[in-house]
C-alpha cells in the first residue's frame, strides 16, 4: 500500500517515521485536517492546547513576546515539522508561545488522548518524542547563549556555521524573521550581512542564498 497526501506527511514526522505502513495508517485514522489562512493562529499565548500539530503544507512561525512586547522568533515550521508537543505532558498549562500561519497551510492535528494511545501501543513513539525534546532543548539553550553572550556579528557567523551545507547557506525564513530569531534589528542584520560580504566571508547569490567562502 502506498501512502498518499497527508499520510505521507505523517510518515516523514520524526516521531512516526519508524512505523510500518499499517501502523502509519492507524496514525492517519486519528488525525483531524485543517486548512488555515495566512495570519491565522494554531494557538496563542494563554491558550490551553491538547493537540500535536503537523504541518503538511505552508509555513508556521513559533514566537514569544518578551517583557517589552518585542517578538522573539523560536522557529519556522514547514512541511512535516510539528509543534504543540509540550501540551502532551502539561494538560492544564497555558501556552507561552504563538503559532502564526505565514503561508496558507494544511495542518494535521492529533489529540492528546490519541497520542497517548499510540504511545502505549508503540513505545518507540515515546522514545522519538523524548529525542525530539532533547534536540529542541539543545537548540533553545544554544539560542539563549548566543543572545546573551554574542554580538551581532558573532550571532550571524554562528548561525551561518550551523546552517551551511556544502559551502552554501540557504535561508529558510525571511530576513525579518531571521533578525527576530537572532534577537537583533532587521537593519542591524542587513548591515552585518553586508560586512561579511565586504570581508570576503560570504558571497551573495540572491536574497536567500549565499556562498560561504
Amino acid at each position: 500500500m502506498e501512502l498518499q497526501g497527508h499520510e505521507r506527511c505523517v510518515s516523514r514526522v520524526p516521531i512516526f517515521s519508524h512505523l510500518e505502513m499499517d501502523e502509519l495508517e492507524e496514525v492517519f485514522q486519528r488525525i483531524n485536517h485543517q486548512n488555515m489562512k495566512k495570519g491565522e493562529y494554531l494557538f496563542m499565548a494563554g491558550d490551553r492546547s491538547s493537540s500535536l500539530f503537523v504541518i503538511h503544507k505552508g509555513k508556521v512561525r513559533i514566537y514569544r513576546l518578551n517583557d517589552n512586547g518585542e517578538e522573539q522568533l523560536i522557529r519556522v515550521l514547514s512541511h512535516s515539522d510539528f509543534t504543540g508537543e509540550l501540551s502532551l505532558f502539561s494538560a492544564d498549562e497555558e501556552s507561552k508561545s504563538y503559532a502564526e500561519v505565514l503561508e496558507d497551510a494544511e495542518v494535521c492535528r492529533i489529540n492528546r488522548e490519541d497520542i497517548y494511545g499510540l504511545m502505549q501501543k508503540y513505545p518507540d513513539i515515546s522514545i522519538k518524542i523524548i529525542e525530539s525534546f532533547a534536540e529542541r532543548l539543545n537548540d533553545s539553550e544554544s539560542l539563549t547563549t548566543n543572545i546573551s553572550l554574542l554580538n551581532s556579528r558573532e550571532k550571524l557567523i554562528e548561525y551561518i556555521r550551523t546552517h551551511t551545507k556544502n559551502d552554501k547557506l540557504i535561508l529558510t525564513m525571511t530576513k525579518k524573521n531571521l533578525a527576530s530569531y537572532l534577537s537583533m534589528q532587521p537593519e542591524t542584520l542587513t548591515r552585518t550581512f553586508k560586512k561579511l560580504e565586504n570581508e570576503g566571508i560570504i558571497k551573495k547569490i540572491n536574497n536567500k542564498t549565499y556562498d560561504i567562502l
